[in-house]
């Protein structure tokens, strides 16, 4: 029985090896198709990308194996893999702007598709465990941002033209049509961050969004952003709610309201950009004038 069992630990250690080495090349013989494996209640763990956390955002996977004669260690490993191929699957279809999705990225740069094999070697393993019927699942996930080994950190500096920031554009007193005592209130009602209401325009999340008005005038964009910042806690935030988005630590305790008219890509259909009035749009502006809101990347958009 030692004797077995030695053997069936030495085999799993062979197959991790080989797992760790060669993320891309992965033997299908131990996993199990998800039709065929119920899993129990410690499995249900939400996968996908949730881009609600802020900085703790992240990419997660569940994977199933099946035992091979027998061997809990060989139905773990087969887990990983599986787990492993669907984060570089979910991965694949990030939104890094309204042009460009992970995929693209990995399909023009070698450093890209190394840097990805790297993530997903050391992807954590979030929880696992034996099915009743004999299977073994493990969820998988990858931090969505931070300055080394995220999704960010491989996909931002591929596609950062210039790591020079812009500052953000100011209203023009003279033509918007937002009244003066109005302007003067904003300036005075000192907001501590920006919440764009998107909700039911079909918003897509992605690390660089920019919020545009009506006549095409980018007010806030990744070229306004410090590209370490964007790398280690995103752009913006999300959330499903403007209560929600309200409450966030990233707009604190008086964020300035503003809903979006709609939502747009550039020729892509990456609905990634928010376009709000003209009027809000300098509403937006002089606000940030004496609140410094957008400077301070205080912004969050609602999905």
């Amino acid at each position: 029985m030692k004797i077995n069992r030695t053997k069936k630990i030495a085999l799993a250690a062979l197959l991790g090896a080989s797992l760790a080495f060669s993320p891309f090349n992965y033997t299908e013989g131990y996993a199990a198709p998800a039709s065929l494996v119920k899993l129990n209640t410690a499995a249900q763990t939400q996968t996908g990308v949730d881009w609600t956390k802020g900085k703790d955002s992240a990419v997660t996977a569940k994977g199933v194996g099946l035992p091979k004669n027998g061997s809990t260690a060989l139905a773990r490993v087969a887990a990983v893999m599986d787990a492993q191929r669907n984060l570089l699957g979910i991965i694949k279809g990030v939104s890094i702007d309204s042009e460009t999705i992970m995929q693209d990225l990995m399909v023009k740069s070698d450093t890209v598709r190394r840097e990805i094999s790297g993530l997903l070697k050391g992807a954590q393993i979030v929880s696992e465990g034996e099915n009743a019927d004999g299977s073994y699942f493990v969820v998988m996930s990858v931090p969505l941002f931070g300055a080394t080994d995220s999704v960010a950190s491989v996909a931002l500096p591929a596609v950062q033209k210039t790591s020079v920031v812009q500052p953000i554009p100011k209203a023009n007193p003279q033509i918007t049509k937002v009244p003066p005592k109005e302007v003067r209130i904003i300036k005075e009602a000192t907001y501590t961050g920006l919440v764009v209401d998107a909700s039911g325009l079909g918003l897509e999340p992605t690390f660089s969004p920019v919020i545009f008005d009506t006549n095409g005038r980018a007010i806030y964009g990744a070229s306004n952003i410090d590209p370490d910042f964007a790398i280690r806690e995103g752009m913006v935030g999300y959330a499903k709610t403007v209560e929600t988005a309200a409450v966030n630590t990233r707009v604190t305790a008086n964020p300035l309201v503003v809903k979006a008219v709609s939502v747009k890509g550039g020729a892509s259909p990456n609905k990634v950009n928010a376009v709000v009035s003209v009027e809000d749009a300098d509403r937006i502006l002089f606000a940030n004038e004496s609140s410094k809101m957008l400077d301070k990347y205080a912004v969050i958009m609602v999905r």
